[in-house]
């Protein structure tokens, strides 16, 4: 008998048990065909969850799970966004670190603005070129967790405002020595994610340099290892 079958079986006893109590305490009385069905609908449940398990583990959310070092003589910057439906601003967030995995600098802005998901990840992109233009930095390497935004900058774009918005992002990227474009996961983004986050509920931009900001040492430490 199979660990499947032995679990079934295991469920069958737990819903005889449960109707025995229900019996004592409520005086409710359940059907045998009422049981068995309790006890398939859990093993059909528990067999679709497996299912959904395997999927999500097989597909994967990007093309890297972990955070790593750009190779020498590169910034690597991460960049993310937070939004709401309806909500007429965003956050985003962006961190730079260098060759050796050290923090360079990070910063957060809110931008005013009513556009979709897609639009907000293109206006946080938007931002961290300006930003790292002005710095003079141009070996660059950004990554982000919309893979959208990643293959619109390297496909014909149309005229949507998110169109518009990754084709001024292509005049900034004019203006770098060597630049690219990763998509990875959440997970290999979350030193982004919570300076985007902690961006949604500020009412101003900030920066920090050389000393990063106690809510994300605990992140840049694990993901430098």
């Amino acid at each position: 008998m199979t660990v499947s079958w032995y679990w079934m079986v295991g469920l069958i006893c737990w819903s005889l048990w449960s109707r025995r109590n229900k019996w004592i305490w409520e005086r409710v009385n359940t059907s045998a065909f009422g049981i068995k069905a309790m006890a398939l609908n859990l093993v059909t449940d528990w067999r679709r969850a497996k299912q959904e398990n395997k999927v999500i583990c097989n597909s994967g959310h990007g093309n890297v799970k972990t955070w790593s070092k750009p190779p020498g003589g590169y910034f690597k910057i991460n960049i993310d966004a937070a939004y709401r439906q309806g909500d007429d601003h965003i956050g985003v967030g962006c961190v730079v670190r260098d060759d050796c995995g050290q923090f360079v600098r990070a910063r957060t802005n809110i931008l005013r603005s009513t556009r979709q998901v897609r639009e907000a990840e293109a206006c946080s992109l938007k931002d961290a070129l300006e930003w790292m233009s002005q710095l003079r930095s141009t070996r660059c390497i950004f990554e982000s967790d919309a893979k959208i935004l990643v293959d619109a900058l390297k496909h014909e774009r149309g005229k949507s405002v998110f169109d518009t918005i990754v084709e001024e992002c292509s005049d900034i990227i004019r203006h770098f020595e060597d630049v690219s474009f990763v998509y990875v996961s959440r997970s290999a983004n979350k030193v982004a994610h919570l300076l985007a986050q902690t961006a949604y509920s500020t009412t101003c931009p900030m920066e920090w340099h050389y000393t990063a900001p106690d809510f994300i040492s605990c992140n840049l430490a694990l993901e430098a290892i």
